[in-house]
């Protein structure tokens, strides 16, 4: 079997992958819905709950104008694809307390480093990472909750070396989310990127770890990517699979 073969077979298997959804225009297919886990929740304690003060959400905006929603890896030969799943696009507004919020940079790495490198979503580059910033000290924001602010982590690239392109593509639904968090309209918007995997400097088998958040805070990614096993791994996997089919068709 050829290694792009095993790899893509490794990608469906860790990924999850379904057809159906047809995320166009894209670069690679996800699966049949552009949401997942990271729907309506947030890996924070948050004092007032997700989308709701002193986060935005005052005043019947609702936290499902500033809902994360959903994220995606997948990897083959040559290239890695992240799609990231928002309402709101690159910025969203707060009428409320006069604020406009960025979608943060996405940030990723080994254990070692989880910050290492950085897709800088406004100018569609990846960077290796030498500092980054905390969320933005704006009105409606969590800075001022010094927990929260410190387990966000970072948000953007201040100083690092910019290594590569990472094209990007946004695509836009209208009304697509099937449960926003009221008075949420449920727009959702898609942002993917797609780069060479020579930019940044990972053996395929460790871990990577991605993390992204709003400019305000109040809402979070951590995502896993568990690594590619080695093309022997998976045939020793599918072998393993046939034996199990054989024993049961011996009962």
């Amino acid at each position: 079997m050829k290694r792009s073969t095993i790899l893509a077979l490794t990608v469906l298997f860790l990924v999850n992958i379904a057809s159906g959804f047809g995320w166009t225009p894209g670069y690679y297919d996800f699966g049949d819905t552009p949401f997942d886990a990271n729907n309506n929740t947030a890996p924070i304690d948050y004092p007032y709950g997700i989308g709701t003060m002193p986060s935005p959400g005052v005043l019947g905006e609702g936290g499902e104008k500033f809902d994360e929603e959903g994220f995606f890896v997948a990897f083959d030969d040559d290239f890695m694809y992240v799609a990231l799943t928002n309402s709101f696009g690159l910025t969203v507004t707060s009428t409320a307390w006069g604020s406009t919020y960025e979608q943060g940079d996405i940030f990723f790495g080994t254990a070692d480093n989880t910050s290492a490198f950085a897709i800088n979503v406004n100018e569609g580059a990846l960077y290796g990472v030498d500092q980054w910033r905390h969320i933005d000290d704006v009105a409606g924001s969590y800075y001022d909750d010094v927990t929260i602010r410190n387990r966000v982590g970072a948000f953007k690239v201040v100083a690092g070396n910019a290594l590569g392109s990472a094209n990007q593509v946004h695509t836009f639904w209208d009304d697509l989310e099937p449960n926003p968090l009221a008075p949420g309209d449920g727009d959702t918007h898609v942002l993917e990127w797609k780069i060479d995997r020579d930019l940044f400097n990972w053996d395929g088998n460790s871990s990577l770890f991605f993390h992204t958040t709003l400019g305000c805070g109040n809402d979070l990614i951590e995502y896993t990517f568990p690594g590619i096993p080695e093309p022997g791994t998976m045939m020793l996997f599918g072998l393993g699979l046939c034996g199990v089919g054989f024993l049961k068709r011996r009962k």
